[in-house]
């Protein structure tokens, strides 16, 4: 048996104005909402999975609950959390889940605090035909650790991951999925967040999609432009609340047979920050938020 998760099932965010952010996930960013309760919103893409997103309100600012992995089965969700218990991690027993979408998983703190979970079963969707202009799933979340060996090495010994690419400062891990990552790491101060992206169909619907953030008033941060690693095209965001987000598209599909290459692979020549090199630099904004939003201490528990 494989054990290793399938890539990114959901993330949960907070936020200080709940209702306003799932009007601007719902209108702007062309999600879906499938649940609200108590003031929280759960909202899916074109794909199977029961959400993508779910957002509830906070109190103490912007942040990200809790990130949750795919997994294939039962068998795969119970031998992970051997591992985790293995590790010295907080966790929780696998259990039923009440929350929105079901399903059968468990909880628990990584080395660096971060919230994560582990869940099988849930009720998706049969409808997981693509339309355009509208995310499909997340494509993959970038962290940064204050201990970047140290999570490295969870990902890949505890959850299965393989790292399969570095480039510059950020490496590059991937799962049970023919997509090329599915988490980005990269160093920092403190064990934050720096994106989470969303992948939509193609990319004209990544040049749209940004043409109707700008006149929603929220201007690209950086791109359009294509990746090295993942190949994949991008436009980044300051989302509400200055939550970080991307749009993707045509991200590169492999396999076991993809070859690992390191940062003097995707050397760019100077002034050149991706393959087209047409895309300006980073914005001061996206530079100062890539490492603002920070995890919510102690909520692991589904």
């Amino acid at each position: 048996m494989k054990t290793t998760v399938r890539g990114v099932r959901s993330v949960e965010i907070e936020m200080s104005e709940p209702e306003r952010a799932a009007e601007f996930y719902s209108k702007v960013w062309h999600l879906t909402e499938v649940a609200r309760s108590n003031g929280s919103y759960w909202f899916r893409g074109t794909g199977a999975y029961h959400h993508i997103l779910a957002i509830h309100p906070a109190t103490r600012g912007a942040a990200i609950r809790r990130l949750t992995f795919a997994a294939a089965n039962k068998d795969i969700v119970q031998a992970l959390h051997a591992k985790v218990v293995a590790s010295g991690c907080t966790t929780e027993a696998p259990h039923a889940l009440a929350t929105p979408g079901g399903g059968y998983g468990f909880g628990f703190a990584d080395p660096e605090g971060r919230n994560l979970a582990v869940v099988c079963g849930e009720n998706d969707h049969q409808d997981d035909a693509d339309v355009k202009d509208r995310p499909r799933k997340i494509a993959h979340v970038n962290l940064n650790a204050a201990q970047l060996e140290k999570s490295n090495n969870f990902l890949a010994d505890v959850l299965g991951f393989r790292k399969i690419d570095h480039s510059g400062p950020l490496h590059f891990f991937h799962c049970d999925s023919t997509d090329h990552s599915s988490m980005v790491m990269g160093a920092a101060a403190t064990p934050t967040l720096n994106h989470v992206s969303f992948e939509l169909p193609d990319l004209d619907s990544c040049m749209r999609g940004g043409g109707r953030m700008r006149d929603a008033g929220y201007p690209i941060e950086w791109g359009p432009g294509r990746h090295g690693a993942g190949n994949n095209v991008f436009c980044y965001f300051a989302g509400p609340e200055e939550f970080p987000i991307e749009y993707t598209a045509e991200v590169m599909q492999v396999d076991d047979s993809y070859e690992f290459h390191g940062p003097e692979y995707w050397k760019w020549p100077p002034g050149r920050l991706d393959q087209w090199g047409i895309t300006p630099p980073h914005t001061a904004r996206w530079k100062r938020i890539q490492d603002l939003v920070l995890f919510t201490p102690g909520q692991y528990r589904l």
